[in-house]
């Protein structure tokens, strides 16, 4: 589960997060007075952001896990919770602010009856929009269908979107009305996962981007609407429009956040290598980045900063223990640690801290164990990158967990990892790797990943793991696999591997031979990129069956966990329970768990409570670890048990 990151207040004097309950909380660090507002369902939070008045908060929540988002503002003053979502609303999909609506935000909004998101104006306290100098809610722009991502002026007014095309390319489109857009740009499919929009250039109206078009990795580009130019090699044929770059990290790292200042020119991006990067345009952002390093161990992430830009707020992350926080005064040079409440925990044996080393966020639960960053290269000749979080030292080599990330374009980072840390805790080892199609690596990685689902992909995993055993790492005996979506799919596949022992697959998907899921409402607009993925034009039937876990069930070894949220609107339940009775009646070992309250993500407390209990039992007694003491099961989730009758749930 992701919980949104602090963010550091306009004014620079206060923080707002969410504490380990779940409570959105406020502090101000150089008083440490901290005020908890309001309690909510964990997982529920999805967006935390301050408005531009310094007085509200404005959220995103979502509590079925059908991926229906709904705007709130929370006021500071006395904890309401405002709702801002129109009349109608099904679902809302971003926060926008500007300085000069102070009291005012923008999302897009999809309403009953429509399959658009548009953008709409939302005024904070919508009772009294007036009274606060804000115009009422209203629609900003009408929006073709398919799209998915916008771009504002200072003035809140919506200039540019990027929409989807049935063929899966993008079309980036400009408008001055918000009702006669104008092609600007076609991206193709290929850049289709990386492009997202950052903003209007204040003194130029170039539409500003994160896009790997026409490079080798995602940078920071800049489109003009209207430039006149004659088409230069590269430029769109209608419109002469030619990206140009901005910044770009070292080869052949992706920039995933970027940082500007207000007359739209760079200051600073961040990229994933094997550790934290930051490139910066603005030599003061480069000095002050590297003074504040000296200050505050482990990779610093630059998270946000106030108004005037002379306070920051820095997470320093290290694998051995949680995020922890800071505001950094870049004209004092000095960094104040945020003490974030926490609820109360059985005390431990006190560790002895490093001299100068400011308290951590929480308790330090990973004293024991020991997390290495490991570069790897495929049986293939490439380049991979892999985390592995070690067990306290025992006299025998430990199992090993490969647990997959899902995606396939995301990756895993060097941070701290709860998870992982509560499996090594428990005697196991934990392998984490970027294997091909994996985000961050630039555009010729990401593409190796093309129609090598259940091939070369998964060879990278299982590269990993001979890497693991060869160093003498962990036990071969006793290794499982685990993972969420595509990790679970990887996962169950994994059981056709003479190397595993038994996986953990939650919301995988399980047959690639069949695209049906694909022309579902969610996925229908990213069919086409679903195809250059999977290959379902290029592959033959036959092999795409041989790389799915549904038609490999007689080829399986070893027992599965098969975890489901009954509302996941991405993957088709249909196609799990066939996968399970399937496995059953070729003779294999398979426990299902339903959790009623969850989706695609498993975020609820009752939910998360129980994927732990069952995937601990389940790791417990298959890899021969020394059994725990079983807690409650959660109220409202079934354990894992035989098949029993349930209603199909719709993708």
């Amino acid at each position: 589960m992701t919980t949104p990151a602090p963010t550091l207040s306009p004014d620079g004097r206060s923080v707002a997060y969410v504490d380990a309950a779940g409570t959105i909380t406020v502090t101000t660090p150089a008083t440490g007075d901290i005020r908890a507002l309001l309690p909510l369902p964990p997982g529920s939070l999805h967006a935390l952001q301050w408005a531009p008045d310094n007085a509200h908060l404005l959220l995103i929540t979502e509590t079925t896990g059908r991926e229906r988002f709904t705007p709130h503002a929370l006021r500071l003053t006395d904890g309401t919770t405002l709702p801002l979502a129109p009349e109608n609303t099904l679902q809302v999909h971003g926060i926008w602010t500007s300085p000069t609506h102070p009291h005012a935000m923008a999302t897009a909004v999809r309403r009953r009856g429509d399959h658009a998101l548009h953008p709409w104006y939302l005024p904070l306290n919508p009772a009294h929009a007036h009274a606060h100098t804000s115009a009422p809610a209203h629609q900003l722009a009408h929006c073709p269908p398919g799209t998915r991502d916008w771009a504002f002026d200072a003035q809140l007014t919506c200039r540019a979107c990027l929409v989807g095309l049935p063929d899966g390319t993008l079309r980036l489109l400009t408008t001055t009305n918000g009702h006669d857009w104008q092609p600007l740009l076609d991206l193709p499919l290929d850049d289709a996962p990386d492009t997202r929009l950052l903003g209007i250039h204040p003194a130029t109206g170039e539409v500003l981007l994160l896009t790997a078009y026409q490079a080798d990795a995602v940078r920071i580009a800049a489109v003009h609407p209207g430039t006149g130019d004659r088409p230069r090699t590269g430029a769109h044929p209608r419109t002469g429009a030619h990206p140009r770059t901005l910044l770009a990290a070292p080869p052949p790292y992706d920039i995933t956040t970027a940082w500007l200042a207000p007359d739209g020119t760079p200051r600073a991006a961040l990229h994933h290598a094997t550790r934290r990067h930051h490139t910066c345009a603005d030599p003061a952002y480069a000095r002050d980045l590297a003074r504040a390093a000296t200050r505050i161990p482990g990779d610093l992430e630059l998270l946000g900063h106030d108004t005037a830009d002379t306070r920051w707020l820095l997470a320093a992350h290290d694998p051995a223990r949680p995020p922890r926080h800071h505001v950094y005064d870049r004209e004092e040079g000095t960094a104040v640690a945020l003490q974030p409440k926490e609820p109360k925990e059985p005390k431990e044996p006190k560790e002895p801290k490093e001299p100068d080393e400011p308290p951590a966020e929480g308790p330090r639960t990973t004293a024991l164990t020991l997390t290495l960053t490991l570069t790897l290269t495929t049986s293939d000749g490439h380049p991979l990158t892999a985390y592995l979080t070690l067990p306290p030292p025992a006299a025998a080599p430990p199992p090993l967990i490969l647990r997959i990330h899902g995606g396939p374009w995301a990756r895993d980072r060097w941070r701290h990892d709860l998870e992982a840390t509560r499996l090594a805790t428990a005697g196991m080892a934990v392998l984490r790797v970027n294997y091909r199609g994996s985000s961050g690596y630039g555009r010729a990685f990401r593409d190796l990943g093309d129609g090598e689902w259940g091939a070369r992909m998964q060879q990278d995993l299982y590269d990993a793991v001979d890497a693991v055993v060869e160093r003498g790492l962990c036990d071969p005996e006793r290794i499982a696999a685990y993972g969420g979506s595509y990790g679970g799919y990887a996962s169950l596949l994994a059981l056709t591997d003479p190397r595993f022992r038994c996986a953990v697959a939650v919301n995988p998907l399980v047959d690639l031979a069949s695209s049906d899921w694909a022309d579902g409402p969610y996925w229908r607009r990213m069919r086409a990129l679903w195809d250059k993925q999977i290959g379902w034009s290029r592959l033959s039937e036959g092999e795409l069956r041989q790389r799915s876990p549904l038609h490999r069930v007689t080829d399986m070894r070893g027992p599965a966990l098969v975890v489901r949220g009954a509302h996941d609107p991405r993957v088709d339940a249909a196609g799990i329970e066939a996968f399970v009775r399937a496995r059953r009646a070729a003779g294999g070992e398979v426990e299902e768990l339903v959790l009623p309250n969850d989706g695609h993500a498993v975020r609820s407390s009752a939910g998360q409570g129980a994927l732990r209990q069952a995937l601990s039992a389940f790791l417990t007694r298959h890899l021969g670890l020394p059994k725990p003491t079983a807690p409650t099961p959660p109220p409202g989730c079934n354990a894992p048990s035989p098949p029993i009758p349930r209603p199909r749930t719709a993708s």
